[in-house]
């Protein structure tokens, strides 16, 4: 009877870990995928046309006679495990305490353009995946 009572408790206080876990996606901007840009020509398609067809890039930068311009979209995934959750049992007040890790996925495309904003080439481009951990209270 004792072993069939501790699963019950065990179970109960999974339930309640559980109740405290959050898992988060938020997307900034609209990924670009290759095929986007199969429209694009070197050397005959203007800047114009592309930001007709995929938006208006985060910045454009004068490069000696040359133009860069940088589309960027990102994706941040967190989770997290608030283990305060737990003294719900016992207590009318749950304190914070939190396990959480948030990991961040930033994307580019550069195009070069010339000085009369005919694209000359793009390439895509993955920065490192940053991810931090922070562990609270501990």
């Amino acid at each position: 009877m004792p072993a069939r009572y501790a699963r019950l408790l065990m179970v109960v206080i999974l339930c309640m870990g559980l109740w405290g876990c959050a898992v988060r996606r938020v997307d900034f901007n609209t990924p670009i995928m290759p095929e986007d840009l199969s429209f694009i020509r070197a050397g005959e398609t203007t800047l114009h046309h592309v930001v007709e067809r995929i938006g208006a890039p985060e910045e454009i930068t004068a490069v000696s006679d040359q133009f860069l311009a940088e589309f960027k979209w990102s994706t941040t995934r967190s989770s997290s495990l608030n283990l305060g959750y737990l003294f719900r049992i016992v207590s009318p007040v749950a304190p914070t305490m939190t396990l959480s890790g948030t990991g961040i996925n930033i994307q580019r495309l550069l195009i070069i353009c010339d000085d009369r904003l005919i694209v000359r080439s793009y390439a895509f481009g993955l920065t490192d995946e940053h991810a931090v951990f922070e562990f609270w209270p501990f």
